[in-house]
Formats: structure tokens, sequence, C-alpha cells
């Protein structure tokens, strides 16, 4: 029993001593940079690579410095010159302040004025990469910024979930964005119970009027009739004109005059005869 717990106790250790760095065998590279991006992410390689290596505090400066490159070589030459070589505290400062994002006054302000306006994916890419420079938060803090950035509705989606890692939100917010893209995508069923629309109907002009015919002429004992309208009449009655001559009618002028002409009227229904007898024209050849 006591070589058995014996045994098992350097297995243990050795188990512990694995997961706290690499085995011997693994052969770690060390990050690289060139300016060109964030230096938080090099940064935070270069402090992964000096814990599992087990690297003392004065040999970090050394050992990032010398895996820089291109502008950020010539960067840190100039370091070296204004302030010999800097601690590794003092370098990360320098390195943020001179590639790294502008100064902000309220980092934690701006990860909370963060918003989506294109995809959740481009969002969450700001979101994270905002969120370092913050300050410590926790998890359900992390959540509701997130959350609120995301925009109605895709917002309330997410906060009806109720997820409790910043994680399970990320997860949520790109599923129910692929359940709106599908949406817009799905083609519309058509609407029950509804008859088509009849087609326009077009206006037909309407056909011409066809001209009265002319009545006939009236022949009485081989002469014609001439007809007079009612213009004519009154037009006649009014300058005192005989209606078979442009003569002036007097008294005895019918023994002169040989003209026929034919007085048209207007025909009256029989029971306003009554009624327009008062007004009536009253004509004598």
């Amino acid at each position: 029993m006591s070589g058995s717990s014996a045994s098992s106790g350097p297995r243990s250790g050795s188990r512990e001593h694995h997961q706290d760095r690499p085995p011997k065998h693994y052969r770690m590279d060390f990050p690289r940079y060139d300016g060109k991006s964030d230096p938080l992410i090099f940064i935070n390689r270069c402090n992964s690579f000096f814990h599992q290596q087990r690297i003392m505090e004065e040999e970090k400066t050394w050992m990032a410095s010398y895996n820089v490159e291109d502008a950020a070589q010539l960067w840190y030459m100039q370091v070296q010159q204004d302030e010999g070589t800097p601690s590794w505290r003092r370098f990360t400062e320098l390195l943020n302040l001179r590639y790294g994002p502008p100064l902000r006054s309220a980092p934690l302000a701006e990860l909370a004025e963060c918003r989506r306006t294109g995809t959740v994916e481009e969002y969450q890419d700001r979101f994270q990469a905002l969120l370092p420079r913050a300050g410590h938060l926790d998890e359900v803090q992390r959540v509701q910024l997130f959350t609120g950035g995301l925009q109605p509705p895709l917002s309330i989606d997410v906060r009806i979930q109720n997820p409790q890692t910043l994680a399970a939100a990320m997860s949520l917010a790109r599923q129910f964005e692929l359940r709106e893209q599908y949406v817009l995508q799905a083609p519309k069923p058509a609407p029950r119970g509804l008859l088509p629309a009849p087609p326009p109907c077009l206006a037909l002009l309407a056909p011409p009027r066809a001209k009265a015919p002319m009545p006939a002429p009236i022949i009485v004992e081989g002469r014609t009739i001439k007809r007079l309208s009612h213009a004519e009449q009154e037009k006649r009655c009014r300058l005192g004109l005989c209606y078979n001559c442009d003569k002036k009618f007097t008294r005895g002028h019918n023994r002169v005059c040989k003209r026929l002409f034919l007085l048209e009227g207007v025909e009256e229904e029989d029971d306003a005869e009554d009624a327009a007898t008062e007004d009536a024209l009253v004509l004598s050849l």
C-alpha cells in the first residue's frame, strides 16, 4: 500500500507540473510583431510565453525586443537611445502608446456606445477589440453591454433567452440573425380566398350620332312650301313681317301675298294642354 501510494505521488505531481508548463519536448515559438496590428495581442502572447517558460522579469524586455521587426524594430532602437533598456511594464506602456489605438478618456463609455451597424460578426469583432481596454467587468456586465448594442429587435430576442455568459449571448445573436435572413428570403405565399382582380375595362368611344334626315319638302298645287322654324317665326313676329313674304304685314295683305309658308310648332302632351293654353302662340293666316 505504501509503495503504491509512493509511486502514485510523483505521477500526480508530474501531472500538475505538465498542466503548469508544456512538456520539455514541446518547443514554443516566440511571437513576432511588426507594428501593423493592435499590440495588445502581441503583449498577451508574450505574457503567455513568459509564464509557460518561466522567464525571469529582467529577461522579458530583451526577448520581446529581439522579436520585433520592421517599423517596430526601428521604434525600439529609438527607445533604447532615449531611455535605455526599459522594464517589461514600461515596454508595454510605450508599445501601446506608439502602436495602440488612440488614447481614450473613457474606454468603458466607448464600449457602452458600441452599436451594431452591419452583421453580428462585425459587431462582435469591434466589441471584443474594445473589451480588453475597458477594465475589469464581470460576466453579467459584459452580457448586458453586448446585448444592448445589438439594437432592437435582435437585442430583445437575445434578452428574452437570458444568456448567462458572453459566449452564449454571441451565439444566440448569430442564430437570430440567420433566422431573420431566412424570413426575408423566403417567398411569401399568396393570400387565400381572394379572386384575382378583373382586367381593367377600356373606355370605348361612343359611336357618332347619325344626322337626322332632312324632312321631305311639302308640295301644294305644284308649289313647294317653305318651312319656318320657331326662331324664324319669332324674328318675323318681332319685325312685323309677313310669314309668306318679306313685306310688312298689314290689313288686306293676304290678298296680294301668294307665297305659302309652313309654320312648325312644338307638340305638347295632353295633360299640359290646359296649362299652356294662355301662353300658346296664336297665328292667323
